[in-house]
């Protein structure tokens, strides 16, 4: 077994701290969930990521209308769990819009031309920076326990 010499044992010490420190300074909200209902909402929220890559990969490939039936699927509305109930309204309220987003960004994908336009791609894109800012700001926002 390795012996740490002083220097390194002192930077990894000043690290833990750092992190530590960062924690306990988190400035977003803190959302206290029980254990069955963070389970699920962490979950959730792992479909959403992984439903959003599958729409960004199918966008760039080319296969816009699938895109949008895959966002409307997965995360438009009524696609909850009923977990909101748990949540503060802020958080809702942002829940709501990426859901409205997400809707907003399948009606673009059904309305563009095949091949798509130049205007057709800059609403395609603005549709997807509509979602991810969503995800941005609740996640900037909140923490979940």
């Amino acid at each position: 077994m390795r012996v740490l010499g002083l220097g390194r044992l002192a930077v990894l010490t000043i690290a833990a701290t750092a992190t530590v420190a960062v924690a306990s300074e988190d400035p977003r909200i803190r959302i206290d969930l029980p254990p069955d209902v963070r389970e699920t909402f962490l979950e959730h929220m792992r479909t959403h990521m992984t439903s959003l890559d599958e729409v960004l990969q199918l966008v760039g490939s080319g296969r816009l209308r699938e895109a949008g039936a895959l966002a409307r699927k997965e995360m438009a509305i009524g696609q909850g769990l009923g977990i909101g109930r748990h949540m503060p309204p802020e958080f809702r309220e942002m829940g709501f819009a990426f859901h409205r987003a997400a809707d907003d960004f399948a009606k673009v994908t059904a309305t563009v031309a095949d091949p798509p336009d130049a205007a057709a791609w800059k609403a395609l894109v603005a549709g997807l920076a509509a979602i991810t800012t969503q995800c941005a700001g609740c996640h900037g926002a909140f923490r979940v326990r």
